[in-house]
């Protein structure tokens, strides 16, 4: 047994891992104080996600030495470093929708509980100690982002957790969710407890964190407390270059009606009505739940609409599938790239081909020349880092996997570009890129929607914001003309 470095309760010493053509971690040396809020950024692909994942037991380092609370650990598996303290909470939540919060937090350990009511009576304390007020009854399926988020603290909190890594916590959280997320880390460090948070939302490294690791490329680059560092200091040690403006400049291309959109009417959305511009970027703001989403799957006939209109270039159009949006020139960017816009076990190549395989198929046969070349063209124009067109894109970074989905849509031209958060879960040189991107489609003579939680995001990459609440339009705006509260206000009712 190592001796305890009672102001450290995690020390990783020169750790490396490498997969089939990539080093992913080279010589990573961090140190995690106890009780404090330690925050890492970096680019995707610097290698955060594989280290936490080395620390849980997913993978094996390669070489290194890793000391959790004064036990060197060679080889671990994730329930071994549940028990020993050591909890992460991903992104994508680990938990079964099928089965009550209490089952949840106490999955695979009933018996220690002495049944279900001994697990719904310990559940219920754990959930008390966070301020949470969910019935430990509930089908976690029925949750929200925010309680199921609740309810994974809480299974971390079951293994007397010493360090909680929190993975993009925020991703699909509201303003109001995320003040709560904050009050219960803020609970957590008083404890004793350390987090790791990683994310690529710096205003939350700021406010919330003590200190901060960036890394890059698989390497750390520098490790300080977090008054120590600016944002532009941030930003640089992160993509290895200066940005000197988040936001490319605003495009200023706007001309006719391209798309009017009359009277869509579900279960959730009333009267939407509004137009879309040529080479003009249509902003779409509201909470969570708004219905923005609902509103573009209407247009794009992935949602079942009735009674509606929708006319491009003067003349109305019948999409009542995607396919009818798609050969009418409308692509849609989802909100959730993994569930929605990808085949995670598919190539690379296949993934970008997927809307242009009716211009290269004869007598039912793929030409593979044509789709090795379309391929490799997006890689090349989008940047996208991959060891080759054939490797699985579950194993690109959010950010390549996201320029995949946009690149598959480029190659068809499309005349609009419908992207539903485009920038989430991607850090600040890929979001700059996407924006890019955006400004090259429209100026280019195409129109861009655009839905995105990131109210600076839209308010300096629109033409035109129209609000959202709670499946209506509720206003119209010139965000080079009016506050960030002004817009929110009407997006909040």
């Amino acid at each position: 047994m190592e001796k305890k470095d009672s102001g450290i309760i995690l020390s990783i010493k020169d750790v490396s891992k490498s997969f089939p053509g990539v080093k992913a971690l080279d010589n990573v040396s961090i140190d995690i104080a106890r009780g404090i809020v330690h925050g890492i950024v970096g680019e995707n692909g610097a290698g955060k996600s594989t280290l936490m994942k080395i620390l849980s037991g997913v993978y094996t380092k390669d070489t290194g030495t890793v000391v959790f609370d004064g036990e060197t650990i060679e080889h671990t598996t994730p329930i071994e470093s549940l028990n020993r303290g050591l909890s992460i909470i991903y992104q994508e939540f680990n938990l079964v929708n099928t089965m009550s919060v209490g089952e949840n937090i106490f999955l695979g350990r009933f018996a220690e509980m002495h049944g279900m009511r001994g697990t719904h009576a310990e559940a219920r304390k754990l959930l008390d100690s966070i301020g949470c007020s969910i019935d430990t009854h509930t089908l976690v399926g029925d949750l929200s982002a925010a309680e199921k988020q609740m309810v994974e603290i809480t299974k971390a909190l079951s293994f007397q957790s010493k360090l909680i890594i929190m993975d993009e916590p925020s991703s699909s959280l509201t303003s109001d969710e995320l003040k709560q997320l904050f009050l219960i880390i803020h609970d957590l460090k008083a404890r004793g407890v350390s987090i790791i948070y990683i994310s690529h939302k710096l205003d939350e490294i700021f406010e919330l964190c003590d200190i901060v690791t960036v890394m890059r490329d698989g390497h750390v680059i520098d490790t300080k407390p977090v008054g120590e560092l600016t944002r532009a200091d941030m930003i640089t040690k992160m993509v290895g270059r200066s940005i000197e403006h988040e936001y490319p400049e605003r495009p200023r291309c706007v001309g006719e009606t391209l798309m009017e959109v009359r009277s869509i009417n579900t279960h959730k959305l009333h009267d939407i009505s509004f137009t879309l511009k040529r080479g003009e970027i249509l902003g779409l703001v509201g909470l969570v739940g708004a219905g923005r989403t609902e509103i573009v799957r209407a247009i794009c006939g992935a949602d079942k609409v009735h009674g509606h209109q929708v006319l491009i270039e003067g003349k109305p159009v019948k999409i009542k599938r995607p396919a009818d949006a798609k050969k009418l020139g409308i692509g849609l960017v989802p909100e959730d790239r993994k569930l929605q816009g990808l085949v995670l076990r598919f190539s690379v190549q296949s993934n970008i081909v997927m809307a242009s395989l009716d211009n290269m198929t004869k007598f039912g046969f793929v030409d593979s020349s044509r789709e090795k070349g379309i391929a490799e063209r997006q890689i090349n124009n989008l940047g996208i880092k991959t060891p080759s067109a054939q490797t699985t894109v579950v194993s690109l970074s959010g950010g390549n996997q996201q320029k995949c989905v946009v690149g598959r849509w480029l190659e068809i031209n499309p005349q609009i570009l419908i992207m539903d958060e485009p920038t989430r879960g991607i850090d600040v040189g890929a979001k700059y890129e996407i924006y890019v991107l955006m400004k090259q489609v429209v100026e280019s003579g195409g129109s861009i929607i655009m839905i995105s939680s990131e109210l600076p995001e839209v308010l300096n990459m629109s033409n035109r914001v129209l609000t959202i609440c709670e499946g209506s339009i509720t206003g119209e705006f010139n965000p080079e003309e009016v506050s960030a509260q002004t817009i929110m206000d009407s997006a909040i009712g």
